[in-house]
């Protein structure tokens, strides 16, 4: 074992984090630790690699270890060939994601058994995420991973550790299946909450009838005398006792029975979101001749896209690519850009602009929906936003709560065309995997702009990929796109297959006619050479 822990404990003040009887890390382990926010997987991370004490406890530690972190200083050399795979030029970095990708680089140069992960793909983009998946999935020890990307936990992880009503339970395979687990306890507490109903129903009336039964004891029949009564309530009494003991037994059966509480529902919402005001024809938006500079720096050069309407498009690209400043184009109403005379926007901003910080949760919904109240209290509790949130003024919340409203706010309104700029930045993975459900309801056009690959897969219809100035537009959902990528690539290595086979003929057939063989004509020789030439860069094209 790597590591073992035992005893663990943890709180702030009156607040207890998680009571830990048992944990263990083998050398090969890839484990990804979730559970809601405010948990305490991060402190728990912090503990276990020794940036901070638990409040008892013991902890072993049989190896070396690594940690990334955004808060802590990068600390010794780091690897020039990790720093080129993570797109550094050196150490010097600016930009938060710069930062992130140079903690991660850090990290991995010190080459340790035992690496602890908190949240390293905070401000990467999707090439900066796959790289940290490609040297997650290499990593010769074991890992502890933290983190809301669920695409990213699927792919590199074989455990799952979630810190749940204070405690840590294990799970064997990677997110979907703990997702799956958790579904299948769901649905086996509902299955158990209905037979105890159903036996408690049972029991009640089984109760109701003997208390019914017994009360007629104790009174005469119809049409016997006073004399006749005499004599029957010896017999009636004894009859009397019997079912009294019947009744107890039942009683007892009714106390020992086992509570079962229901599992919680999300509320239904009873309305087609997105619907009310239909799109017709087959875009909502046409743009042309799209061009964004930053002073000498061109970044996207000429391009030409297509929104289509009543479904979902997902932008996609490196950080620096015009993403954000192409939405600020569309939302501003560029004359570059064309909308259906039916579309009636709603804008998801990263920084939240549009909310009003001093109204409450519920005030800032309600100002642009003409949705009942029981409607908007729905979609607010189906993003986790309940009645402990809803009258609180939101300049209390935190990002991630803010986020919330704002998602809940555009989901209530009468728009039927709703651009999302990195919607699941600032919550939980819970409340994303709610996002991408309501999303799934959504009857209007989408555009969202991501590198969450999971909410890609699960809402992408279509895609625009921005990169090299370009924007290249995909047909189909992220599966079809993952499947025509890996086709290209394996294109792409037949082809440098071929150009590297050609340049050793090349090189072959230069020394041959420097050093020309007995009897060999060096003119067949150069026309040989030129011929491979030519397919040599005809191939590089």
């Amino acid at each position: 074992m790597l590591l073992e822990a035992h005893n663990l404990e943890k709180g702030y003040g009156i607040q207890k984090l998680f009571s830990i009887d048992k944990l263990e890390i083998g050398e090969h382990d890839r484990i990804g630790l979730v559970g809601a926010n405010g948990c305490g997987k991060s402190t728990l991370l912090k503990i276990l690699s020794g940036q901070t004490e638990a409040d008892a406890g013991d902890i072993k530690v049989s190896c070396s270890t690594s940690y990334i972190t955004q808060e802590q200083e990068t600390e010794g050399d780091t690897s020039a060939y990790l720093l080129s795979c993570m797109n550094l030029k050196g150490s010097a970095c600016k930009s938060g994601g710069e930062k992130t990708r140079l903690a991660i680089a850090a990290a991995f140069s010190r080459e340790t058994k035992l690496l602890f992960a908190d949240e390293p793909t905070t401000n990467l983009d999707v090439q900066g995420i796959e790289t940290l998946e490609k040297m997650l999935k290499g990593f010769k020890g074991a890992f502890v991973l933290v983190s809301h990307d669920r695409y990213l936990l699927d792919q590199v992880c074989d455990t799952i550790w979630e810190i749940e009503d204070e405690k840590l339970r294990v799970f064997p395979g990677n997110f979907t299946a703990w997702s799956e687990q958790k579904s299948r306890e769901r649905e086996y507490a509902l299955f158990e909450y209905e037979q105890f109903q159903t036996e408690k129903k049972h029991l009640e009336s089984a109760m109701h009838q003997i208390k019914h039964e017994a009360e007629g004891m104790r009174r005469p029949p119809k049409r016997m005398g006073s004399s006749e009564w005499i004599l029957y309530k010896g017999t009636a009494a004894i009859q009397q006792r019997h079912v009294q003991n019947r009744g107890k037994a039942i009683e007892k059966r009714l106390d020992k029975l086992e509570k079962k509480e229901k599992p919680k529902d999300l509320p239904k919402i009873s309305m087609k979101m997105g619907a009310e005001y239909p799109m017709e024809g087959k875009n909502a938006l046409t743009a042309e001749h799209i061009k964004i500079a930053y002073g000498k720096t061109t970044i996207i050069k000429d391009a030409d896209f297509k929104i289509s309407a009543n479904k979902c498009t997902v932008i996609m690209g490196p950080n620096g690519t015009g993403k954000t400043s192409v939405i600020r184009k569309i939302v501003e109403q560029d004359p570059a850009v064309r909308f259906s005379p039916q579309a009636r926007l709603g804008y998801f901003a990263q920084d939240h602009e549009t909310l009003e910080p001093e109204k409450t949760v519920l005030q800032n919904v309600r100002s642009t929906s003409n949705q009942k109240e029981s409607v908007i209290r729905a979609i607010l509790a189906n993003l986790y936003l309940t009645s402990r949130h809803i009258e609180k003024p939101v300049s209390v919340l935190s990002g991630g709560e803010r986020a919330k409203v704002m998602l809940a706010k555009l989901l209530a309104s009468d728009a039927n065309f709703l651009i999302l700029d990195e919607p699941t930045n600032h919550i939980d993975m819970y409340t994303a995997e709610a996002l991408e459900l309501l999303l799934k309801q959504w009857k209007g056009t989408l555009l969202i702009v991501t590198h969450d690959r999971h909410l890609a897969q699960e809402t992408g219809e279509r895609f625009l990929f921005f990169d090299k100035g370009e924007i290249r537009t995909f047909e189909g959902n992220w599966k079809e796109y993952e499947t025509s990528k890996r086709r290209m690539e394996k294109a792409e290595d037949s082809v440098e297959l071929q150009r590297t086979l050609l340049n050793m003929k090349m090189m072959e057939l230069t020394a041959r006619i420097s050093a020309p063989r007995k009897g060999e004509r060096v003119e067949l020789v150069r026309e040989e050479l030129e011929r491979v030439t030519e397919e040599y860069y005809r191939l590089g094209k």
